[in-house]
């Protein structure tokens, strides 16, 4: 009794095995579009925020010591620079600058 391949149940197995890495695969891709579109935001608000609270005195990363000092008297205000050092919520992700070549992949791709 010799037989050509593997007996059917194998080969159900397999494509069942087969299914369902693909959907995992697909699921997965989901995820990391979903991660990357929110770390996209979270960058975004976080550049807003230190934009806006640049000029107030102070914000949660510089720290509020210039917040009770009268406002400067020269009229030529310079805009201050946010750095990547000032990132600081951004840059607590492992997979923050992944995240921003994906997106902005993706972006490219869509246009």
């Amino acid at each position: 009794m010799s037989q050509s391949g593997p007996p059917a149940d194998a080969k159900q197995a397999q494509a069942a095995a087969l299914q369902e890495l693909e959907a995992a695969q697909k699921k997965k891709r989901a995820i990391d579009t979903n991660l990357a579109n929110l770390e996209h935001s979270i960058y975004a608000f976080e550049g807003s925020y230190l934009d806006e609270t640049a000029a107030s005195g102070g914000n949660i990363i510089k720290g509020f010591d210039n917040y009770l000092k009268p406002p400067p008297t020269n009229v030529n205000k310079k805009k201050l620079e946010v750095t990547e050092a000032d990132r600081l919520f951004s840059t607590s992700s492992g997979t923050y600058q992944q995240s921003l070549a994906a997106k902005r992949q993706q972006d490219q791709s869509a246009e």
